[in-house]
């Protein structure tokens, strides 16, 4: 007499507890695709200003703009970009904004 298996419910349980461990990755994974990413404000963080013409601070010069900064990670929508520096991480800048970690 052959003793009854149960591979089937094991199975069943493996891929169920798997899928339960996946939720939350794939809830972040949607969040990111379909959150619009906010548009820094004027003092959002390092002296940061959408025009540098308004900036009135000390290391402010005209050339310095957000476009030709090495932290510029490009056009995404009408002037508004990305930004490499963790500062500015979760909002866009504007391209002819500027901000006190301005580098060239």
């Amino acid at each position: 007499m052959t003793e009854p298996t149960d591979t089937g419910r094991r199975k069943f349980l493996k891929t169920g507890a798997m899928a339960v461990a996946a939720l939350p990755l794939a809830t972040l994974i949607h969040q990111g695709k379909v959150q619009a990413m906010a548009k820094a404000e004027d003092g959002h963080a390092l002296d940061y200003v959408n025009d540098g013409a308004d900036s009135d601070h000390p290391d402010f010069e005209e050339d310095q703009r957000c476009d030709n900064c090495a932290f510029w990670a490009g056009e995404e929508e009408d002037g508004w970009g990305g930004c490499h520096h963790p500062e500015f991480a979760d909002v866009l800048v504007k391209d002819k904004g500027w901000c006190s970690a301005w580098a060239g």
